[in-house]
């Protein structure tokens, strides 16, 4: 029996360690009759997405439709798990994917799974934010903050997953629809990658695939320092250097390897009551075929240092190192 898994992401929920980790062992995966296909010039299979949404190189590529078909052709009459990834495909803005056309496309798979991982709203958030701060600055915390929680959505990508839910079942069936909890998959045996591979029902674990480079792939600095980073660098890109020099400081001020948060406490709260009953919903909607499916509720703030702590002696030590080690050109 062939069988189509497509993982949709989301963003910043691993899929790039995801896609690195599997991209290393492809032969390994392939031993095992798992497919992980080499399309266009990235690891993902980002390129799939371009049929609908417009990349920019190198994720695009020519023929996205066709090489849908070509999937179907090539495994669809085999008895092989084909695996893609790109966490493209769950976008909303400014275009999204046809779920019906891609259902479609896929349609000479005996089986097919869309897999999608879903993080808190408030550590998914925070996390997007500071992506969006290696492109350009995203002004002001409290700005970004305020616009995210009226809308439900940031950059184009859902903070109400119920809106991502309704846009999959345009093509999907509920069954063939599979929810991962991002916060309780990284708690688990393998982490991630280890839930991607029990959803293949793949008879080996995490353990047995090689590590992508050092490990952990798009690794965030300290969300506080990418805040203070913004705030001095505005309206400009806070820099490399300017964001090591905050996370040095945070970390003279309050002791290395501190967990920071760009929340403020009444932020967390807030953001965790807009999201609650969203969150339920979803649970509710996917209960008769996941009923041991749950959401976190908001972010781990297992002594964390919040926004508000960021103080008199910490823009001092910042302003000290900023004078001592940073040269102009790195801000």
């Amino acid at each position: 029996m062939s069988r189509l898994f497509i993982h949709v992401g989301t963003h910043k929920t691993a899929t790039t360690h995801v896609q690195d980790t599997f991209y290393q062992n492809r032969r390994v995966l392939r031993r095992h009759g798992i497919v992980f296909p080499r399309i266009g010039r990235t690891r993902g299979q980002h390129g799939l997405a371009s049929a609908w949404i417009r990349l920019p190189a190198p994720y695009g590529i020519k023929d996205a439709r066709g090489a849908w078909r070509r999937l179907a052709k090539a495994y669809g009459p085999t008895d092989t798990t084909v695996f893609v990834s790109s966490e493209e495909l769950s976008r909303l803005r400014p275009a999204k994917v046809d779920m019906a056309e891609l259902r479609a496309l896929t349609d000479g798979f005996d089986e097919v799974r869309l897999i999608c991982t879903l993080r808190s709203q408030a550590s998914f958030l925070q996390s997007v934010y500071q992506q969006i701060s290696i492109e350009r600055n995203p002004g002001p915390w409290p700005r970004f903050f305020e616009n995210a929680l009226e809308a439900t959505i940031v950059d184009g990508l859902a903070l109400d997953y119920n809106v991502l839910h309704r846009q999959f079942r345009r093509g999907f069936d509920a069954r063939e629809i599979r929810f991962l909890s991002y916060d309780k998959a990284v708690q688990d045996a393998g982490g991630i990658v280890g839930a991607v591979l029990r959803e293949l029902d793949a008879p080996f674990g995490a353990e047995a695939l090689a590590p992508f480079g050092a490990g952990r792939s798009n690794v965030s600095p300290s969300p506080l320092a990418t805040f203070a980073a913004n705030a001095v660098a505005a309206p400009r890109v806070a820099g490399q250097g300017l964001v090591r020099a905050m996370t040095e400081s945070i970390d003279a001020v309050f002791g290395k390897e501190r967990r920071t948060t760009v929340f403020s406490r009444e932020e967390l709260e807030r953001c965790t009551e807009r999201f609650r009953p969203l969150n339920d919903t979803l649970q509710d909607s996917i209960a008769s075929e996941q009923p041991e499916f749950r959401m976190a509720s908001e972010l781990d703030r297992g002594a964390q240092i919040f926004r508000g702590q960021l103080r008199e002696d910490f823009w001092i030590e910042a302003c000290r190192r900023l004078r001592a080690d940073v040269p102009v050109q790195t801000l």
